[in-house]
């Protein structure tokens, strides 16, 4: 393990020499150019000034002093370098596109990550707050089990392999990667594994949605290829780091080659701000993107059913235009006849209520007529030729009028008409008769004085509506 440490330390060393030495040495050049003019300035000055002739070759040669340096320490380097290539030989971790390497250093991780699930508590299962072994002592012994390590044990390459070719099997959708970075040398890498990783809640959301095809969790170290690939392409500068994301790959690409594949991130969790936080936030974060994933999912899934559902829809739909056209053009054709028949109906009700009203204003108006033919009510005080009628109508109220003893029993019949008209009572058909002598007068005795009919010179008649 020691010799795997070095290998990445070593190489990050020569990377960051040779770029000081590059930078060193393009400073010092550029020191060069931009002293030059003043130094050109001085030798000029110091030719014309006869005080101090013995300076200028000095001078010149403490200004290329950096450069010479710069180049006496390259020269230096270069063995040296050459040395630290050959001492620090590629290691088992080593090379993005070997598999056998990668599938090792996944295990690795794997393995380590049980240890520390190992060391935390294991998870009582549920059997065993009924079900529990007592000794000797009365001590009750309780039953836990250990939880399993939800990371997978493929490299980077198998594992986006058997995520995209899930996809061409009866779910549509990839799962989501989880994807975790472990610094060795970071102080509280082991830590957050220990506190965080390994917290019950957090592995058994992680196990459920591995079991489930949800999520595939993968880890590495990076000390090794796969984990110094991810950290390059996932930008990383601090550590621990952890993210969540959802995998997409073209319907036409070949899932052998990751280059088809793109990633949408959907959570990030990184640096040491990851400790201010407890472990059950993580898992609610976690928990809360997956949920929130799911249902885009689901809306997606809706919607393809959906567009498959109107696509077979469609052609039914096609093939009964025809008939619905046909059976809308028959309800039109009903309705325009149904219309046609009420204007009709209604045409005549208006006419016949037009003739009704034109009936009874001239029944109104000739009412009027016979009353005024019949010289209207006698004087109070007359005592010959004069009637007095009382005339109990259906409602229970009484009317008294004098009339001519002359008058026929048509001018009752208008008095009485116009009296209707204007209390409001609705009576058109009406007929008259008495108590004593009981008698009944119909329209056929309209002719008949007062006098003739007994009405004379007081009478007590009855009015009724033929048309209750």
């Amino acid at each position: 393990m020691a010799s795997d440490t070095a290998s990445p330390q070593s190489s990050a060393t020569q990377r960051r020499t040779t770029s000081n030495i590059s930078n060193a040495s393009s400073s010092s050049n550029n020191n060069n150019n931009a002293q030059h003019p003043s130094s050109s300035s001085a030798d000029s000055n110091l030719m014309n000034s006869p005080t101090i002739p013995n300076l200028l070759y000095p001078l010149r040669l403490l200004l290329k002093l950096p450069a010479i340096l710069t180049i006496l320490l390259r020269v230096a380097i270069w063995p040296l370098i050459k040395v630290l290539n050959i001492i620090f030989s590629p290691k088992e971790f080593d090379g993005v596109h070997n598999s056998v390497n990668a599938d090792r250093a996944a295990r690795a991780f794997v393995g380590l990550v049980r240890q520390q699930i190992s060391v935390v508590r294991p998870v009582l299962t549920n059997s065993s707050t009924t079900a529990a072994a007592s000794g000797d002592d009365g001590n009750v012994m309780e039953q836990y089990v250990e939880p399993s390590c939800p990371f997978t044990e493929k490299g980077y390459t198998a594992t986006m392999e058997e995520m995209t070719n899930n996809n061409n099997s009866n779910n549509p959708h990839n799962p989501l990667l989880l994807l975790y970075l472990h610094s060795p040398l970071h102080s509280q890498g082991t830590k957050f594994i220990h506190n965080f990783l390994c917290h019950p809640q957090l592995l058994k959301l992680l196990n459920d949605n591995t079991e489930n095809n949800v999520v595939k969790c993968f880890g590495a170290s990076v000390h090794s290829a796969d984990g110094q690939r991810l950290r390059d392409m996932m930008e990383v500068t601090s550590f621990p780091f952890m993210a969540l994301l959802s995998v997409k790959s073209s319907s036409s690409a070949n899932n052998t080659n990751n280059n088809n594949i793109s990633m949408e991130l959907l959570l990030r969790l990184e640096s040491t701000q990851l400790f201010t936080i407890q472990p059950s936030q993580i898992t609610t974060y976690l928990n809360t993107a997956i949920t929130r994933h799911a249902q885009i999912i689901a809306e997606e899934t809706a919607r393809r059913l959906q567009r498959e559902e109107d696509a077979r829809l469609r052609e039914e739909q096609n093939r009964e235009y025809q008939e619905a056209l046909l059976a809308d053009q028959m309800r039109e054709m009903e309705r325009n006849e149904q219309l046609e028949r009420e204007r009709r109906e209604r045409e005549e009700e208006e006419e016949r209520t037009r003739v009704e009203m034109a009936k009874e204003q001239s029944r109104l108006e000739d009412a009027k007529r016979i009353l005024e033919l019949s010289g209207g009510e006698p004087a109070v005080g007359t005592k010959v030729g004069v009637a007095r009628m009382r005339f109990t109508l259906p409602n229970g109220k009484k009317v008294d009028r004098r009339f001519h003893s002359s008058d026929t029993l048509e001018v009752l019949r208008a008095f009485l008409t116009l009296h209707f008209d204007e209390t409001g009572v609705e009576i058109k058909n009406f007929g008259m008769s008495t108590s004593f002598p009981k008698k009944t007068f119909g329209e056929e005795d309209n002719k008949l004085t007062l006098e003739e009919a007994g009405l004379a010179p007081q009478a007590v008649v009855m009015v009724q509506d033929l048309d209750a």
